[in-house]
């Protein structure tokens, strides 16, 4: 017959549980409470020796403005060219704009302050790169911008704070009048071209009225060619604006071919910055020393050596200096410069239709002059072409002083708002923010660690965690006993005074208050002493607790249920043939089978044998019968205590078939040996089972093993370490 198999029936999944997370915070708060205090004492040493930094602001306020094309229309509107506040926050940030800021600087053209010589060869020491390093721009709605710099010197920071805003004022206000310069040049040119024509038609018409003896020209004509005057005029505007948007249209070309779609993103050789930053450090080294020793001194002669290895390296990297990266952002002059050639060929079509329609009225107010005589007609003719040139001129004229006021007074969008001073305060290290940040990255890396800990170890090392998965008390910690080859070991180590021996009795006095208190008639007698898995000592305790109770003058039995691996008998020296398995196939009776020992008041019921064969009965079938019921009850009567030894639950189904039948069942674990899992498994079978736990057992409890083990060796094992 086949052996039995054990099948575990696990229980719905549990709520979460926020006490096993309470208790093992509460269990790890000491590793808690250092790693939290180292954080917080690194971040004073941090904030006591770090240099301090002062902070230096100033404003930029973006105005909302409508700048006129170059040949704007009778009630049209120009579009806006104001810079979006973002777009001009990330302008503030550019490799560009620094290094205006740095030249306005060296070049004492700093307009809110006065820099000092030393300040400004320490900025000629620093790269336009490493400067960025010190600048953060915010934007704030609707049209401000805080630009801010931070440095260890107060100086420096409200210099570059006023040189990084000056810069990016000079910038705008330089491509804002771009366009204006562009539109005078433009008239100018056309205007030189219309006086040297009108000269030459005053020419012209005096040579026709001295040949027709003529001071002036009839009405008709006049008329005509004041007609023809006019739509030359409006014709040769028209062509005028025509030339202008197309070259407007060619410039914005010129410009779009310019730009690029995306901006790329330049960044300087942090290799070539380092060399910058070193130079800069030895130069302030060699000013100091220079307060102390002459120019000649070896020290100053081998930073001067330093300093010009230095420079020629530098020298021979300048090529290597900036290099672009891959990421890129949008370009936003891009879509402007395109919306505005849009606007452009729009305009330029337009201005084509118009000169169309002029052109047809004066070939037809031309056909009507033909039919003067010829020197009239000549005569008219260079009268309109000088009366439309001279509307031009003055039209021209008119236009070129509105274009060179636009250039005069067009300022770009960006003005200062407020200056940055020199700051007298330092507004960093943050003493507060750096102790709450280290508190807080403390707090979290030390729980973090303790759940990465407790998750990690697998096995159970403390009574606080049986007490936490079991739910019951741990009646006893058993230190390590080392028993001899005798068969008497046991019971002289149970008369003894040694750690072990007093554990044992512990676990009796516990037992027996359990007994009371659990049971008002005292009618509890029958127990299982069982073990996860094999070799944490189950049948010592099982021998040794029933020596304690009969060293009491209580009549006690303990029974060997382990039928595999039966070890009782080794303890009290007695013979095994005869035992439980015979009593249960009923081939030897209950006084045959139980066994005196050496200790009054105490017999044992071996395991006895099992015939091997493949129809043998097995040992789950045997105690699942009513002869093991009837067995139990029998012993009951007789005896005042029993103690049922039995198998491993992880190993075999008996102890779930005992623990029913029994008063109250005892769990031996060995820490360290047996994993929380196996822990948690055995809770769930017994439960299963209906099973009363009563309590755990700690066996073999040792201080070689950690700080968890020798808390609970201590409190038990300490105290008699030394007795005999």
């Amino acid at each position: 017959m086949q052996q039995q198999q054990r099948v575990l029936v696990r229980p719905e999944q549990k709520a979460f549980d926020w006490g096993f997370y309470l208790w093992v915070f509460y269990r790890r708060l000491p590793l808690i409470i250092v790693l939290t205090a180292l954080a917080l004492i690194a971040a004073g040493v941090y904030a006591y020796t770090s240099p301090k930094f002062y902070e230096a602001v100033s404003l930029v306020r973006l105005r909302k403005q409508v700048p006129p094309g170059l040949f704007p229309q009778a009630g049209q509107q120009s579009q806006s060219d104001t810079l979006d506040l973002k777009t001009a926050t990330q302008l503030v940030m550019t490799f560009l704009t620094t290094q205006e800021a740095l030249k306005i600087i060296q070049e004492q053209k700093l307009g809110s302050m006065r820099v000092s010589p030393a300040v400004r060869q320490y900025l000629s020491l620093l790269s336009a790169q490493e400067i960025l390093t010190f600048i953060s721009a915010d934007s704030y709605e609707p049209d401000l911008i805080r630009i801010s710099v931070k440095h260890t010197l107060p100086e420096v920071a409200a210099a570059l704070a006023n040189g990084i805003a000056e810069a990016f004022v000079a910038r705008l206000n330089r491509e804002a009048r771009a366009e204006a310069t562009n539109e005078r040049r433009f008239i100018e040119t056309q205007l030189q071209a219309v006086r040297n024509e009108l000269q030459r038609l005053d020419k012209q018409i005096a040579e026709v009225k001295q040949q027709l003896n003529m001071v002036d020209v009839s009405e008709e004509t006049r008329a005509l060619v004041s007609s023809i005057r006019t739509y030359t005029a409006e014709l040769l505007m028209a062509e005028t604006e025509l030339r202008g948007a197309m070259k407007a249209r060619e410039q914005l070309q010129q410009m779009l071919a310019r730009e690029q779609p995306f901006t790329p993103m330049r960044k300087e050789n942090p290799v070539l910055a380092e060399m910058e930053k070193r130079l800069a450090e030895l130069e302030a080294q060699r000013t100091q020393l220079l307060n102390r020793y002459l120019p000649n001194h070896p020290t100053i002669k081998r930073l001067d050596d330093q300093i010009e290895a230095l420079r020629k390296e530098i020298a021979r990297r300048q090529n290597e200096r900036v290099v672009e990266v891959p990421d890129a952002t949008p370009n936003p002059r891009y879509a402007t410069l395109y919306q505005q050639i849009l606007d452009a060929e729009r305009k330029r079509m337009e201005l084509e239709e118009r000169k169309k329609a002029l052109s047809v009225l004066l070939q037809q107010t031309q056909q009507q002059l033909r039919r003067f005589p010829e020197q009239q007609r000549r005569l008219g003719d260079l009268t309109r072409q000088l009366q439309v040139l001279e509307q031009a001129y003055m039209s021209l004229l008119s236009r070129l002083q509105d274009a060179q006021i636009r250039e005069a007074a067009r300022l770009g969008n960006a003005t200062i708002a407020d200056v940055a001073v020199v700051p007298t305060k330092p507004v960093g290290p943050d003493l507060l923010r750096l102790l709450a940040l280290a508190f807080l990255g403390g707090l979290g890396l030390s729980i973090g660690l303790t759940f990465l800990l407790e998750f990690m170890k697998t096995s159970v090392t403390s009574s606080d965690e049986l007490k936490h998965i079991l739910g019951v008390p741990v009646l006893s910690v058993v230190p390590e006993a080392k028993l001899g080859s005798e068969n008497d070991s046991l019971i002289r180590l149970m008369n003894s005074r040694r750690g072990a021996a007093e554990a044992i009795r512990t676990l009796r006095s516990n037992l027996r208050f359990l007994i009371m208190r659990q049971s008002n008639d005292g009618n509890m007698r029958a127990f299982l002493i069982t073990s996860a898995i094999k070799g944490e000592g189950k049948s010592f305790i099982s021998a040794a607790l029933s020596i304690a109770f009969a060293q009491t003058g209580r009549r006690v039995v303990v029974v060997d249920a382990d039928m595999r691996k039966p070890d009782l008998y080794k303890y009290f020296g007695v013979d095994e043939s005869i035992g439980l398995a015979n009593v249960l196939r009923d081939t030897a009776s209950l006084d045959q089978a139980l066994k005196e020992t050496q200790v009054p008041n105490l017999h044992l019921l071996p395991a006895g044998v099992l015939p091997k064969g493949s129809d043998s009965i097995t040992p789950a079938e045997l105690f699942s019968s009513e002869a093991m019921q009837h067995l139990l009850q029998r012993l009951k009567e007789r005896f005042d205590l029993v103690l049922i030894d039995s198998p491993p639950i992880m190993a075999v189904t008996d102890p779930s078939i005992l623990a029913p039948m029994v008063d109250g069942v005892l769990f031996v674990v060995e820490l360290g040996h047996v994993t929380k899992t196996a822990v948690q498994e055995v809770k769930e079978q017994l439960e299963l089972a209906q099973a009363k736990i009563l309590g755990v057992v700690i066996n073999k409890a040792s201080r070689k093993r950690g700080y968890d083990y020798y808390r609970d060796y201590y409190y038990y094992h300490g105290y008699y370490e030394r007795e005999p």
